[in-house]
């Protein structure tokens, strides 16, 4: 049974011992905003309660006996965060976008240069210093009142923080510490002047350990709630893009995974730490017990998820009033319409159809902390004679939203690769914008090279659910983990059209030309 803590739901999944997934619920927890919206909080006080009532809820949906249940593991989003007191009762669990601390970020940088002679992004890969969980913790210290007056004691990430509760031992893998803020990622150490800097003490950080460790059973009070066997095994888990990478088995030096979801990250990785003297790019890692101990590049291209559904509900033929509740018939019909631009794509000569086709910069850009010279939300339309010698239909701007997306992964896994110093690479395309298939497609075209297809759209949870099998020794190396891919079969190739190659590279090649991306951010 695995948890998967994510950007809006919390969802629950129970597989056979073939990693088949028998039931998969989820709720929607509820968020408290502030008033100057910066802050995006779950609310706490019933967090908990409802994450034990999912878990009665899919294993009744499941139809198993409970007590067969093997093991318990977690991802969440990255980089999360849980406070706590002494006994890891939550007393704020941030949301995504949450950015409580945004007037501390400086401050806390300056005082690390102080203390140490470095940047806080030389420590910990990670940027901008306003949007991570230290400047967080610092406006909770500076407003006890959010917190209700009691003492901090203990932070965690929120899949860590889940498995504690469930039974496990004070912990959170490695892979998660590394997109916190907190963590020397070259010394795999949460950095020491923290305890000067916020005054904690040495048990306000978990011992870090990698995905796929046992680190307990569960409580008493668990095995009773969920009627489970006391011999359970609870598994350090994984941020939510690198089970999604360990799905794929997109996690040795040279692939690159391209999460294709709500901001689309472009992990490259690499057997070397590399930290550049510009802050460009996100620096992480994937340590797996026995499995691998690499670090990441990454460069996001920005919201991408949004942008999709603003255009199923723009142009999927009947509008919602909530962004939310867009209709399976909604996207359904800008699937249509993609599919219907890029046929008539094939059939027009290469001549002039670059110069002649619509361009969108409607959010994802290159390294997605660049700015361009044109304008977000912007269409660009080809009008050399006056717009009025050109008919523009909906499939061509449809068209041209799937290709905005297209060429800034495309951009990012150029500079990534530059930045790994990799000479060859493989690309995986993963994540719930996946399943448009022809977008993975002219990934493969304007790239003319093949990429891989996890064609399940739950990558995460399949990847959490493969620790399990690193936890029970199923899984004991590369090459076991390899073999039970390749058994799923979950993977496939897509293979570039040559009749698209070039006619897509000179859309790219055009598309840079009008967004023009400055990359000194």
């Amino acid at each position: 049974m695995v948890f998967d803590a994510g950007s809006t739901a919390l969802k629950c999944a129970i597989a056979d011992e073939n990693n088949t997934i028998l039931a998969v619920e989820s709720i929607i927890p509820k968020i408290i905003s502030s008033e100057d919206g910066f802050g995006r909080q779950w609310e706490s006080g019933n967090y908990w309660e409802n994450l034990l009532n999912l878990a009665e809820l899919t294993i009744k949906k499941a139809k198993i006996d409970s007590q067969k249940i093997k093991c318990l593991t977690s991802t969440a989003i990255r980089p999360s965060s849980v406070f706590t007191d002494e006994d890891f009762n939550p007393l704020y669990i941030s949301a995504s976008f949450d950015i409580r601390g945004i007037d501390y970020g400086d401050e806390i940088d300056e005082r690390v240069i102080e203390l140490t002679g470095k940047s806080l992004y030389q420590y910990t890969g990670h940027f901008p210093n306003l949007l991570m969980i230290p400047g967080r913790f610092e406006w909770l210290r500076n407003n006890p009142e959010a917190v209700h007056g009691r003492k901090i004691e203990h932070y965690l990430p929120v899949d860590s923080w889940i498995l504690v509760k469930l039974g496990g031992e004070f912990h959170t893998n490695t892979t998660s510490a590394m997109e916190s803020g907190f963590f020397d990622i070259k010394e795999k150490a949460w950095l020491e002047e923290w305890h000067t800097i916020f005054e904690i003490d040495d048990s306000f950080f978990p011992p870090p350990v990698d995905s796929g460790e046992i680190i307990g059973h569960p409580s008493k009070f668990v095995q009773e709630k969920l009627n489970l066997d006391s011999e359970v095994e609870i598994v350090a888990g994984i941020p939510d893009t690198q089970a999604a990478l360990l799905a794929a088995n997109a996690i040795t030096p040279g692939n690159i995974g391209v999460v294709l979801g709500s901001t689309t990250p472009v992990q490259t990785v690499m057997d070397k730490l590399r930290i550049g003297p510009e802050v460009q790019f996100w620096i992480g890692g994937i340590n797996i017990k026995n499995i691998c101990d690499n670090y990441l590049v990454e460069a996001s291209t920005g919201m991408t998820g949004h942008v999709v559904r603003w255009a199923a509900n723009m142009f999927g033929n009947g509008k919602s009033k909530d962004q939310r509740n867009i209709s399976k018939e909604q996207f359904e019909n800008l699937k249509y319409k993609f599919d219907k631009f890029d046929k008539v794509e094939q059939n027009k000569h290469e001549d002039n159809l670059a110069s002649h086709a619509v361009y969108g910069n409607l959010g994802p850009l290159p390294l997605a902390t660049t700015s361009s010279d044109s304008l977000k939300g912007e269409f660009h339309f080809p009008s050399p004679g006056g717009v009025e010698e050109y008919f523009i239909n909906q499939e061509e701007l449809v068209g041209a939203v799937f290709d905005n997306i297209t060429f800034a992964v495309a951009k990012n896994i150029e500079y990534t690769k530059e930045f790994a110093e990799l000479s060859q690479s493989s690309v995986y395309i993963l994540g719930g914008i996946s399943r448009y298939e022809l977008l993975c497609q002219r990934i493969a075209d304007v790239l003319n090279a093949p990429i891989s297809h996890l064609h399940h759209h739950e990558a995460s949870l399949h990847g959490i659910l493969l620790l399990c099998d690193v936890a029970s020794g199923k899984i004991k190396n590369m090459k076991d983990l390899s073999d039970k891919i390749e058994e799923q079969k979950m993977v496939h190739k897509i293979e570039p059209r040559p009749e698209m190659v070039n006619k897509l590279q000179q859309k790219y090649k055009k598309w840079l030309s009008i967004i023009k991306p400055n990359l000194k951010i």
